[in-house]
């Protein structure tokens, strides 16, 4: 039999087919794995965290100088402008497909995590845009479901775990290919203890070199932030010094060790009270700090500092700026599409992560289903405002929506006005017998409609493929000084010649009955 081989399937094939095969499939071993490279440091059988800011200010700390970063305001308020940018979004739960199990699946998640803090939850783990990644520990529960119609394996609850209390396993695990999380204790503080599974979520943010820690935005931060409060520092120091003048005290000559004290006291008095007093023959002067040259260098470093924050967190910064071309400017508009596209891609990862739950979630309760996926809605609204003046602009040029077409654009609650019509004349009340001119000023008018309406049904054909004409100029123009420009081009070409007539007969129509109704007595 040394010229067969058994598989793990238990088949047995003959050794020179199986290496044939073999030799033509691709390498599907991880060949430069983490634990194989030369330029991490590894103690046990974790990984340690390479962030070059960690390693150089954390001082012991560790992602807790990530915490701190966000005592700065500005850094705070751009951290949680794009967390909430993202759950500011609805949530949207799509089957996997139109089959019933499918669509079951995606009706029972959403009802699953509608009972849940959902928004919270999704705020906690874009903790890792900040620190690299996040956990969190799902805490199930067995409860009814509406769906199911029976008891259910549901999370209640996840709640966010501190990034410090982890450390990751330095071999992937064979399973999920991923490297395992594990909880530092006080048992084990260097390699921790292992961890069941679908209990805990991990989000990742700018991971490199598949490294489980990843990199957050405090690895940029950290530097803006540190010179701000450097700079604010020396500012305080600043206005300390120049803002408020020194106090000099003389004293007498042959002044004993008492009387300089009590002086001395009396200057550090003038900071806080509104007068004091001192002995006879004692002096005291104020002396003015002068400066030349720029005063606000800390408040334009200050500044400065936020703008690099601002760009690092939104990758903008006018949307935060009331200033020149700040808010409501075209080029504030354009910074703030950069912040959607921004928020856009957090949610596209943060889907990413969610769709383990998702699965746990289905696994436990609909075996067999596929996978629904959770999704934010970033489409915007089309603004009516706007698509109501073109359709005004078009129906100057004779045209109409129809009732399908108002239905899509603007919705339901609207319905056609009815045509207009000629009110009947009626003669005055104290009118007696039979008015001869009113009659004929009645049959000559219902005559004029009844023509008008006549041409009216003629409009669409003598006239339609000039608008059409018009209309196509209008959407190739692109704008309305390109389409005005072309507008005495197009009025220049003559007119149909059944056009032509048709107006002729209706202008001499016309004016055959106003010399009628002229020498009529």
């Amino acid at each position: 039999m040394s010229d067969y081989i058994t598989t793990r399937a238990g088949v047995i094939v003959p050794a020179t087919a199986f290496e044939e095969v073999v030799s033509k499939l691709p390498e599907l071993r991880e060949i430069a794995t983490i634990d194989r490279d030369y330029t991490k440091a590894f103690f046990g059988a974790t990984l340690q965290n390479d962030d070059d800011t960690l390693i150089s200010r954390g001082r012991g700390k560790g992602l807790k100088i990530y915490d701190e970063l966000e005592r700065d305001a500005h850094a705070y308020a751009m951290l949680q402008k794009r967390k909430l940018a993202v759950v500011a979004r609805n949530l949207v739960i799509q089957p996997a497909s139109d089959d019933e199990q499918d669509k079951k699946a995606a009706d029972f998640v959403s009802e699953t995590l509608a009972a849940i803090q959902f928004d919270r939850i999704c705020v906690d783990l874009l903790d890792a845009t900040n620190k690299g990644f996040s956990v969190g520990e799902v805490m199930w529960a067995v409860r009814p479901s509406g769906v199911l119609g029976v008891d259910a394996v549901v999370p209640r609850d996840l709640i966010a775990r501190n990034q410090r209390r982890f450390t990751f396993g330095k071999t992937r695990d064979e399973k999920s290919g991923e490297h395992p999380l594990r909880l530092l204790t006080r048992e084990n503080m260097l390699d921790g203890v292992e961890l069941p599974d679908r209990k805990f979520i991990v989000h990742r943010f700018g991971a490199k070199d598949g490294s489980p820690f990843g990199l957050g935005l405090g690895n940029r931060l950290f530097w803006p932030v540190f010179f701000k409060r450097q700079g604010i520092g020396f500012w305080l120091t600043f206005c300390d010094k120049f803002g408020a003048p020194t106090a000099i005290g003389k004293y007498p000559r042959g002044a004993n060790a008492g009387e300089q004290s009590k002086l001395l006291q009396a200057l550090r008095a003038i900071a806080n009270d509104v007068g004091i007093i001192v002995p006879d023959g004692t002096d005291i002067e104020l002396l003015e700090a002068s400066r030349s040259g720029s005063i606000d260098t800390y408040e334009r470093l200050a500044r400065y500092m936020d703008e690099q924050i601002s760009v690092c967190v939104t990758g903008e910064t006018m949307s935060t700026s009331a200033q020149g071309a700040g808010l409501g400017s075209g080029q504030a508009n354009v910074h703030n599409e950069v912040r959607t596209e921004v928020a856009k891609a957090d949610a596209d990862l943060l889907a990413d992560t969610l769709s383990t739950l998702v699965a746990w979630i289905v696994d436990y309760n609909l075996p067999g289903a596929r996978y629904p996926k959770v999704l934010r809605n970033f489409e915007e609204q089309e603004d009516l405002n706007a698509r109501a003046e073109r359709d005004e602009r078009i129906a100057g040029l004779g045209f109409e929506p129809d009732d399908d077409y108002i239905l899509k654009v603007y919705g339901p609650g609207w319905r056609r006005k009815a045509p207009g019509t000629f009110p009947p004349v009626t003669p005055p009340l104290f009118a007696e017998g039979a008015n001869p001119q009113l009659d004929a000023n009645r049959a000559s008018q219902e005559a004029m409609a009844g023509a008008a309406a006549a041409f009216s049904e003629k409009y669409a054909s003598l006239v339609g493929a000039r608008i059409e004409e018009i209309v196509a100029a209008l959407e190739e123009s692109g704008d309305l000084v390109t389409f005005r420009e072309r507008l005495p081009e197009l009025l220049k070409a003559a007119p149909s010649k059944e056009m032509v007539d048709a107006l002729a007969r209706a202008g001499f129509a016309a004016n055959l009955n106003g010399r009628t109704d002229r020498t009529r007595p």
